[in-house]
């Protein structure tokens, strides 16, 4: 069976409080549906339409179960709690087949918004990947979400793992993923974000 991962991109809180209350209901719901934290908080980095807010990634055995986590009766218990207290992209996405997360890895996450120009987005993979990879990186999931809640859309999300966050915002800030970039030059809307393993 094929791992997923529910990709949690907060996008506004707008109310601390309820955000504290879902967070209180929302961990134990996910640990009790089978899920595995790999990250919650803040992303430690943000680029491109990414932003440094609260993003979670959960692992689980397959996309069902996390389909199956977000409808739990814990879980709605959560939302209820959070109501309009937050915006976020939620999706869950099936994992390169075969893969699992290291744990106390970083994780670099690119959440597609929008696809402008399939040729650049083309150009931009054909170079990315080896950029990545020579960086340090291991694809753990690059797919189109299976699933979608909230704000989140059915569009490609890509996992990549890295020893520590700064390892993954150097692969960013690298030249040879500089010529990837280059040549996506607008082809697509991302939100990157870096985020750290959990303590």
């Amino acid at each position: 069976m094929t791992r997923a991962y529910w990709v949690n991109a907060f996008l506004e809180i707008r109310d601390p409080e309820k955000l504290a209350a879902y967070v209180e209901l929302g961990g134990p719901a996910m640990l009790e549906a089978g899920g595995r934290f790999l990250a919650r908080g803040p992303a430690a980095a943000a680029f491109e339409s990414g932003r440094a807010e609260r993003t979670t990634l959960v692992e689980f055995e397959s996309v069902d179960a996390a389909v199956a986590a977000y409808e739990s009766a814990g879980y709605r218990k959560a939302l209820d709690a959070l109501g309009d207290g937050a915006v976020r992209d939620l999706r869950i996405v099936e994992a390169v087949e075969g893969t699992t997360s290291t744990p106390g890895a970083a994780h670099f996450l690119s959440i597609y918004r929008a696809a402008h120009d399939q040729d650049k987005i083309a150009a931009y993979r054909e170079t990315a990947g080896p950029a990545l990879e020579a960086a340090g990186g291991r694809f753990v999931a690059r797919a189109t979400a299976s699933a979608a809640f909230e704000s989140g859309l059915l569009d490609r999300v890509v996992i990549i793992e890295f020893d520590s966050p700064e390892a993954a915002v150097a692969a960013y800030e690298s030249e040879p993923y500089g010529k990837a970039l280059a040549a996506l030059d607008g082809g697509a809307d991302r939100d990157i974000r870096v985020v750290a393993p959990i303590d």
